[in-house]
C-alpha cells in the first residue's frame, strides 16, 4: 500500500503540520484539516493570527469546496485549474498569480529534503504510526536546522 504525505509548511520551508494517507485518497479532502489544526504566530504582540495570506497548491487540490473554504477564511487560493476548458463559478475567487505561484518550489524543495532520508523514501515501516514518527522525526530536524541557519 502507497502512502501519501500532505504537508502544510511556510514561505521558508519549514514544515508546520501534515497528515498521512492512503495513495488513493484525493488531496482535497485533507487541504481543511491541514489548514485547521495550525496558527501562525504574528510579528505583532497580538493573539496569533489563525490563518495564513495565501495558499499555493498544485492542479490536485482545485476543488470548489476548497477555493469557498479560502473564501471564507480571507485566504487568497493559488492553485491552477486542472483543465482549461473548465469554466469558473461565479462568486469564487479563480485568481491564478504565477509570479506567486513558482513560490511554490519551496515546498517542493522540503519534500526532497525528506526524501534524502531513505528510510523515509522507501517506507521500511509496516505501521502507519511508526511511519507518521519518522516524518515527525525528519521535520523536527528540518526545524532545528532552520534554526541554526537564520541563528535564533
Amino acid at each position: 500500500m502507497t502512502t501519501k504525505i500532505h504537508m502544510l509548511c511556510d514561505a521558508n520551508g519549514v514544515p508546520l503540520r501534515f497528515l498521512l494517507s492512503g495513495g488513493q485518497a484525493s488531496d482535497t479532502s485533507y487541504a481543511q484539516p491541514l489548514l485547521d489544526g495550525i496558527s501562525i504566530p504574528s510579528t505583532q504582540r497580538s493573539r496569533p493570527r489563525k490563518r495564513c495570506k495565501w495558499l499555493l497548491a498544485d492542479k490536485g487540490y482545485d476543488a470548489d469546496s476548497l477555493r469557498q473554504y479560502c473564501d471564507r477564511c480571507c485566504i487568497q487560493p493559488v492553485i491552477p485549474m486542472r483543465s482549461i476548458k473548465r469554466k469558473p463559478k461565479p462568486g469564487l475567487s479563480m485568481l491564478f498569480d504565477q509570479p506567486k505561484y513558482r513560490q511554490r518550489n519551496v515546498i517542493e524543495r522540503m519534500f526532497g529534503w525528506l526524501k534524502e532520508n531513505r528510510q523515509l523514501l522507501t517506507r521500511f515501516d509496516k505501521l502507519a504510526k511508526s511511519y507518521a514518527a519518522m516524518v515527525s522525526l525528519a521535520c523536527s530536524m528540518r526545524c532545528l536546522r532552520s534554526l541554526i541557519s537564520y541563528g535564533a
